[in-house]
């Protein structure tokens, strides 16, 4: 009986295995960090494909925006045209009446250029190309000048409205559109018809010129964005906004300049000759 239970321990102690520092110690040590490694890379990649995917949208969100808005701005100046396009003249005065007093609906654009940094181009990539768009400060100007213009009409607007009480005092109803210089500035001063001359060509050449930028704009920017923007990751969040007109006749009228000033009818009046008159109205867009 002794000799079945010997031979049993031994078969038991036949079956323990020999300690082994590797497997019993080292091993679950470097199992547990290495796993805990793996998640900690795992979860960075995937937070660092978040914020980048999110920086990706922000980027494509900020240029929808300007589009917009620029658009946006168009359209109003477009508005602001079709009260006199069809009417004006090369003769200041007749200019003065041909443009009436119009109700501004647009407002000032205020948004921040903080979120337009991703489109600074390298110096590399000036040296391949000009992009017009893709200097801040080009979209500054076009931004500035364009709510200069809104209180320009205005202005103009406000001295409008006070000529033509003065007309209507003077000569009654009927006389506002056959005035010559000599009848208007009889009824609104001298200084009154310097100051209405200057601001209606300034608010007209200006007009003018913002239409063809923000245009320019709208044809232009987005291909400067869509080379900073990861849009094959955003195909399921939204697309790049772009411009195509049509050809549209009434459109491509808008685009076209008003034709110039006269200016020899009242050099007497503004003490001035037509080149300096020429030069105190332009926009800073002309063509060299």
């Amino acid at each position: 009986m002794e000799e079945k239970f010997e031979l049993l321990i031994k078969a038991v102690e036949s079956l323990k295995q020999e300690p082994n520092i590797f497997k019993d110690y080292i091993f679950p040590i470097v199992s547990a960090f290495l796993s805990a490694l793996f998640g900690a890379l795992i979860a960075y990649f995937t937070l660092k494909r978040q914020e980048s995917l999110k920086i990706e949208k922000e980027k494509l969100d900020a240029a929808n925006k300007w589009t917009l808005d620029i658009q946006k701005a168009r359209s109003s100046l477009i508005a602001i045209k079709q009260n006199y396009f069809k009417d004006l003249s090369s003769n200041p005065t007749q200019r003065v009446g041909s443009v009436p007093t119009i109700l501004i609906k647009a407002e000032n654009i205020t948004e921040s250029y903080a979120d337009l940094g991703f489109i600074v181009p390298t110096e590399a990539e000036m040296k391949k190309e000009n992009l017009k768009w893709a200097q801040i400060s080009r979209v500054d100007t076009l931004v500035s000048n364009f709510n200069a213009l809104l209180t320009m009409w205005n202005h103009r607007n406000r001295v409008n409205e006070e000529f033509k009480q003065a007309i209507l005092k003077t000569f009654g109803d009927g006389a506002y559109l056959n005035l010559t210089l000599e009848d208007a500035v009889a009824a609104f001063g001298q200084s009154g018809m310097i100051i209405l001359i200057d601001i209606t060509e300034r608010c007209l050449k200006l007009t003018d010129y913002l239409i063809i930028e923000t245009n320019d704009f709208l044809e232009n920017f987005p291909n400067v964005a869509e080379k900073k923007i990861s849009l094959k990751r955003l195909k399921k969040y939204s697309q790049l906004l772009k411009y195509h007109h049509d050809g549209n006749e009434k459109f491509l009228e808008m685009l076209e300049l008003m034709p110039e000033t006269d200016y020899s009818t009242v050099t007497a009046i503004f003490g001035e000759t037509e080149e300096q008159l020429k030069e105190r109205h332009l926009t800073g867009y002309e063509q060299p």
